[in-house]
């Protein structure tokens, strides 16, 4: 079985390229390849995802510290390792400290192979602690944004509070007088308008007082579902997705209104030729997996709540700020940018968690997540726990098809834990490389949201041509997507929603690879 590389080289003798990929053939690699021997036609084939760059120490118009040069200003964290017949110990110990990972002889490649493996495996690890880095800056800004903002607000309140009182006075003394009651009257809305905007920053400073309740979500939303429908008018379709023996929450339903309400009216206005607004509700098990990708969670039972429209949708950029305060994409006066942020703090205040999903051009999903309220009926008999029953396993061997990488890392050990073989892919292209090299599989399991211009679906599609026998089951982070197209993969696969439990996982693959057992 050989395990797909993609390898830049940098080598000016194409005899030298070929030994070089030959090795890595004998260490069981798989190379897709791009040779290079100048400066442009380096930065040129940056353009492109590589795994790793081979590079020769010295070439007649290049070199490799000009070559690891222009991998270090492109900003890639690539290993780099070179190889060279002439080069002595000070000049390779002289390569590492500039950045290299890695300086062996030409002809004596027994440590190529490991080499690469290693490297492979510790820049996986400094893209994941990147990775998390990140998210942590990010709860971290969005923590420090909600002390300052709730400091303001409470300051800005206090402020509002003497304009409104002054201004209830005036109204008494110029009652009579048409004009100044009028000037008065402006004066008073704005304040109360500016009210309403440190309510809103104040829940997302989560230190707005909630009214929390049990509450059974199912039972609350035709009636809001009547109030939105009336909100968006005709040109927005509502569908409902209730899930079945719903968990009981405890929050503020007024607040749970709000949430909608600001969900509804965003939504609407990323679907200014109409569209379909879908609510859902579910019982989510967010696990420790789940947890380890998103730091700021804990894991246990929550309540989902899930918005998802058929919008213009946003790019990663855009929806990772959406939940600042203040940060709007909207035409000035056309919004404050307080609407997700509220319903962020909201979700804090609450022991809960929200999360966006967006694609353009396809739609958004907000998800918000509420803990499950603990079963609080004195009558109630715990009923004896039944002892775990065993996951179901298998030996067939997975394609397993997604672009993150640490989420499809820890999918992977799963499989391979329940029994099966698997290999994996970041991308459409790479996984059809895959199949086209011969190797057998028996379940494509895919994202639909990949890279390099090939969808999930589109990725299904060529490979059942490819292997007219193969089972597919989709998966995805968005809401309801099997209205964004339809054909042979988008209307027969089955599909698991993001985030699933190991149990999930495993029942669904065995069902799909039709082997369940019941």
């Amino acid at each position: 079985m050989t395990a797909p590389i993609r390898v830049l080289i940098v080598e000016d003798r194409e005899d030298d390229a070929e030994l070089l990929l030959r090795e890595l053939r004998r260490g069981g690699l798989d190379p897709v390849f791009a040779r290079v021997d100048t400066a442009p036609a380096m930065r040129a084939a940056l353009e492109r995802k590589w795994d790793v760059v081979i590079s020769d120490w010295s070439m007649p118009a290049f070199d490799a510290p000009a070559a690891l040069k222009v991998v270090q200003e492109a900003g890639l964290d690539l290993p780099f390792l070179i190889v060279s017949g002439t080069v002595g110990e000070e000049v390779a110990v002289e390569a590492m400290r500039a950045g290299a990972h890695d300086f062996m002889a030409k002809g004596r490649f027994m440590r190529l192979i490991p080499a690469i493996e290693r490297e492979l495996r510790e820049a996986a690890g400094r893209a994941e602690r990147r990775r998390i880095e990140q998210q942590l800056r990010q709860a971290q800004k969005m923590e420090a944004m909600g002390q300052l903002t709730g400091g303001i607000a409470h300051d800005f309140n206090n402020l509002l509070g003497v304009i409104v009182a002054n201004v209830d006075l005036l109204l008494d003394t110029v009652r009579g007088d048409r004009v100044l009651s009028e000037l008065t009257t402006e004066i008073l809305n704005s304040a109360l308008h500016g009210a309403d905007l440190t309510h809103r920053l104040l829940a997302f400073a989560r230190q707005l007082p909630l009214s929390a309740q049990v509450v059974e979500l199912n039972e609350r939303l035709p009636r809001i579902v009547a109030i939105l429908q009336r909100t968006l008018g005709e040109g927005i379709d509502i569908a409902t997705v209730l899930g079945d023996g719903l968990w009981h929450t405890r929050v503020d339903p007024s607040q749970i209104e709000d949430a909608l309400l600001n969900l509804a009216i965003n939504a609407r206005d990323a679907m200014p030729n109409g569209g379909t607004l879908t609510i859902e509700t579910a019982n989510v098990a967010l696990d420790d997996s789940y947890a380890a990708l998103h730091p700021e969670v804990v894991p246990g039972d929550y309540v989902m709540l899930a918005m998802t429209d058929t919008g213009s949708g946003m790019p990663a950029d855009i929806a990772e700020r959406a939940m600042e305060p203040f940060f709007t994409t909207k035409e000035p006066g056309k919004g404050t940018g307080l609407g997700l942020s509220m319903i962020y703090g909201f979700a804090k205040q609450s022991g809960g968690h929200l999360s966006i999903y967006s694609e353009v051009g396809i739609g958004t999903t907000v998800r918000l997540y509420l803990p499950r309220a603990p079963e609080e009926s004195a009558g109630a008999t715990a009923a004896p726990a039944k002892a775990a029953a065993p996951l179901p396993t298998g030996g067939e061997s997975i394609l397993l098809v997604d672009d993150n990488a640490a989420l499809r890392r820890v999918t992977m050990r799963r499989l391979v834990g329940l029994g099966y073989r698997v290999s994996d892919a970041g991308d459409g292209p790479s996984a059809l490389a895959l199949i086209d090299s011969g190797r057998h599989f028996d379940l494509l399991l895919t994202d639909l949201g990949l890279p390099s211009g090939m969808t999930g679906y589109d990725l299904a599609e060529h490979a059942r041509r490819r292997r007219p026998g193969l089972k597919v089951l989709f998966t995805t982070g968005y809401g309801h997507v099997r209205e964004h197209g339809h054909g042979p993969a988008r209307d027969s696969a089955p599909l698991i929603r993001k985030p699933y439990r190991s149990d999930e996982l495993a029942g669904t693959v065995r069902a799909v690879l039709g082997l369940a057992q019941g």
